[in-house]
């Protein structure tokens, strides 16, 4: 039997999650449809029933009959008033071509009612025999303008609901980001606070002491520097690159000491990019993945290169090592917390105007490439 085998950098082994379609929401959905339409034929059947106005007086089973047959063909027609809420937005720069578009609509799926509803009353004996056109004729009369405002109802009450769901997805959205970032930030004190590098750095320094005191007491003194940085930062959702950029500066001094020659950093930022917003504490986990799990292994060391541009309306941030690729078998799997957490914070924060990828490099190694928007305001 084979053996499935994961990418070493992230763990993944490529099935990319599909769409699950909710089919008891939407039963539920189609249910409380007819149900509202049942509500309003009932209601108005028995208006229909007790108006005195109305010569001859129609029995009870023809005021149900012909409420009920009215508002279950709305009921069936509100997918098609809700593709076109969908289609036909009243959005700023777009209130004409909607409001005519759904007049059309509004007064073409009216008429179509009519029509059908008064076949079927025909088929169900509720109006007189051969009274078809007779009944279709009255019908445009007396009900075309009752009608019609149901589809101005139907379609207000899918934009108020459609606008209470995206109010509920926007807090619990906000509540999720809140979540995040405290995990992002105890996630991140764990990575940077976990054993296997304070004490090899500390366990470094203890080295230095006997060969390089100087050394050993820059060492110290980094490493104290990182730690306070770490605890005192003042932690928002988003920080400019630069911000982010010295953060990772004080992590790498620490590193390159420890690794001494056999790790190598290259730094290329375009200038105009020093104040774009980025999600905060999410390039660290990207290079110690890097460090740790691509130089770390490999005797003679490596080198990663992080750099950053502006195209267009979008910020491309991208972490390269040289060290060991997704393609060898025999390596220890790398870590998969650090990446699957910065993708499901950048789709939280951006959506779908982001991207997030990582693959062979084709030079060797590895690289990780994540595009957002660009934008230089508080997030």
């Amino acid at each position: 039997m084979g053996t499935r085998t994961s990418c070493p950098h992230c763990g993944q082994d490529g099935r990319a999650p599909g769409a699950i379609i909710n089919f008891v929401s939407r039963i539920r959905i189609a249910f409380f449809v007819f149900l509202a339409g049942t509500v309003i034929g009932l209601y108005f059947a028995m208006q229909a029933y007790w108006n005195p106005a109305i010569m001859p007086p129609l029995r009870w089973s023809q005021a149900i009959g012909i409420n009920l047959t009215y508002y279950y063909l709305w009921a069936v027609t509100t997918p098609l008033v809700v593709m076109m809420a969908r289609r036909f937005r009243f959005e700023s720069g777009r209130w004409s071509i909607s409001f005519l578009a759904h007049a059309l609509a509004s007064a073409m799926l009216t008429a179509i009612q009519i029509v059908v509803g008064e076949a079927i009353l025909t088929l169900l004996q509720l109006r007189g025999t051969g009274a078809f056109w007779s009944g279709v004729r009255y019908s445009f009369v007396v009900n075309f303008q009752s009608s019609l405002p149901t589809y101005w109802m139907i379609l207000f009450a899918y934009f108020a609901f459609d606008y209470y769901v995206k109010y509920r997805d926007r807090e619990l959205r906000g509540a999720q980001l809140a979540a995040e970032l405290s995990r992002a930030q105890l996630q991140a004190l764990k990575m940077q606070l976990k054993p296997h590098f304070l004490f090899n750095t500390l366990n470094s320094i203890s080295s230095l002491m006997y060969s390089d005191v100087e050394l050993a007491d820059t060492m110290l003194a980094r490493l104290s520097d990182f730690l306070r940085l770490t605890l005192d930062r003042e932690l928002d959702q988003e920080v400019t690159l630069s911000e982010e950029l010295e953060f990772i500066r004080r992590y790498l001094e620490i590193e390159k000491i420890r690794f001494e020659d056999r790790l190598t950093i290259r730094v290329d930022v375009a200038r105009d990019v020093g104040d774009a917003r980025v999600p905060t504490l999410a390039l660290q986990p990207l290079i110690e993945n890097a460090i740790h799990h691509g130089i770390a292994s490999r005797p003679e060391g490596g080198s990663i290169a992080i750099a950053a541009r502006r195209d267009a309306g979008s910020l491309h941030i991208s972490v390269t090592d040289d060290g060991v690729g997704c393609g060898s078998e025999e390596r220890h799997p790398r870590e998969r917390i650090g990446l699957a957490n910065t993708r499901a914070r950048l789709e939280r924060l951006y959506g779908a105007a982001q991207q997030f990828t990582f693959a062979d490099s084709p030079a060797g190694g590895f690289v990780v490439e994540m595009v957002i928007p660009f934008h230089t305001g508080s997030a």
